[in-house]
């Protein structure tokens, strides 16, 4: 497994052959005090490589270099899962429970919202790309997960958040910038991207 220093050496050489590296906005890093608040608030600990990770740059705040979503910075992570309680609160979970489906079934929990559903990227859209500490029986806690208003299938992304930072690394390598955006040749325009659907077997 690379290290942070690694993932983030990769990422940003992948950016700057690409001419995009000052487009995605990259931010400095966490402090250890942030980030042992947001796993206050939070009530999970972080994978140590996330932790790392945001150590050297807490997110981003220009365009998303993450399969198209940005990645979050420590108060962003908070500030979406707290607005997520919020639709929980309001009983979003009992209205959309017929909908609601998982793939492969049995992984994820069949649910619109959960608090052990850790968003770490956005779409834009209300989507996210996150942590899943309350899996069903077929997963396992800490894997990685698609979530979010126009999921409603709950897609399997990765086992790990380990195994989701290579496959990030190797979807940014073959990536293309247009200019606004980037964007993978193997992706046809379905969620998730191709090369995190291996995981659930989409």
């Amino acid at each position: 497994m690379q290290s942070a220093d690694q993932i983030w050496a990769s990422i940003k050489a992948s950016l700057f052959e690409k001419g995009c590296l000052n487009e995605v906005q990259l931010r400095s890093g966490a402090s250890e005090g942030e980030l042992v608040e947001l796993e206050a608030q939070l009530g999970v600990p972080l994978p140590d490589l996330l932790r790392q990770l945001l150590k050297i740059h807490d997110g981003q705040d220009g365009a998303g270099f993450l399969f198209g979503s940005q990645m979050l910075s420590a108060t962003e992570i908070l500030r979406k899962w707290q607005g997520w309680r919020e639709i929980e609160a309001d009983g979003m979970n009992e209205h959309c429970a017929e909908f609601m489906a998982s793939s492969p079934g049995g992984v994820v929990k069949p649910m619109y919202t959960n608090a052990r559903w850790i968003p770490l990227t956005h779409d834009g859209g209300g989507n996210h790309m996150g942590l899943d500490f309350d899996p069903d029986i077929g997963g396992a806690e800490g894997q990685m997960i698609a979530f979010g208003a126009d999921e409603d299938t709950k897609y399997l992304l990765a086992s790990t958040f380990a195994e989701f930072a290579e496959k990030a690394v190797a979807w940014i390598r073959h990536a293309r910038w247009d200019g606004e955006n980037l964007e993978s040749p193997t992706d046809d325009g379905f969620a998730p991207p191709a090369i995190l659907r291996t995981a659930g077997g989409a």
